[in-house]
């Protein structure tokens, strides 16, 4: 099989949270490029934040941003698709959340809004490169079409929330979890898996000519989806089930190890 489009989750694929890119991995991706494959990052953070990353990988195709909610334009940044929330969707899972203790971060594309000035709120917004606002009510934002809804919080409340909502939205919501601490809601048209087939759509790039990275719940979809879909040592249980391959850890630059493996292998054309 002759794999044409590679999508790379960020966070604990191709580096860990508080590590740069290894140069060992930024090399297998040049070379993976220069074999004339479309590669792309498929991430949870917020457009500007992704955009730094691929400017750093040197990616000219378009990147999945916000969970799948956006796709922008590398060259210039705009906006090419997006899967927001409609006023009906973003009251309804506000009004479910209403009254939990955690805290709700609401998205308009890169603005990010919420009734609660903490550290890690403000440390949140300064890390992801978007500008960040208080209100006194977050549901005078839902006729706005928010891109997606975050709720953020212990480990143990959000699983539990997860598993309510989950029940209680069904199909009408893409609910997900991107780290233990972190509930997200999307439109169900939304979701990495969905831009990608869109990108797919576009390029006229079947599934089976894809291969996709990730390490967390909101890869789950996408790396099933994928012709071959790759995990990373210490993902969720869940996701290791659905990947072909199981990747060394970020650490041991399991991204890198894979990708030469393929190259090795002629895989990408």
């Amino acid at each position: 099989m002759a794999y044409k489009l590679l999508a790379l989750d960020i966070d604990g694929t191709i580096k860990s949270h508080s590590e740069s890119i290894s140069d060992h991995t930024l090399s297998m991706i040049s070379k993976v490029q220069k074999a004339g494959v479309k590669v792309t990052l498929a991430t949870g953070r917020m457009s500007g934040s992704a955009l730094a990353i691929a400017k750093e990988l040197d990616i000219n195709s378009p990147i999945v941003s916000s969970q799948g909610a956006i796709i922008v334009s590398p060259s210039n940044g705009k906006c090419i698709w997006h899967k927001p929330l409609t006023p009906q969707m973003a009251l309804g899972a506000l009004e479910a959340l209403s009254n939990s203790q955690i805290e709700i971060l609401l998205y308009l594309k890169d603005d990010v809004y919420t009734t609660k000035d903490t550290p890690w709120v403000r440390s949140y917004g300064k890390r992801n490169l978007g500008k960040l606002y208080f209100v006194d009510d977050l549901r005078n934002l839902a006729n706005k079409s928010p891109t997606r809804i975050v709720a953020f919080g212990d480990e143990n409340e959000i699983a539990k929330i997860s598993r309510c909502l989950n029940k209680f939205f069904k199909n009408h919501l893409h609910v997900t979890r991107s780290l233990p601490h972190f509930y997200e809601i999307l439109n169900p048209h939304a979701g990495k898996k969905n831009a990608l087939e869109w990108l797919c759509n576009i390029s006229q790039i079947r599934q089976d000519e894809t291969v996709a990275f990730g390490n967390g719940y909101n890869d789950i979809e996408m790396v099933s989806w994928a012709g071959m879909g790759v995990a990373i040592t210490g993902s969720p249980p869940e996701l290791l089930e659905v990947a072909d391959v199981v990747a060394p850890p970020v650490d041991k630059n399991g991204l890198a190890v894979i990708l030469s493996r393929l190259l090795d292998q002629n895989a990408f054309h």
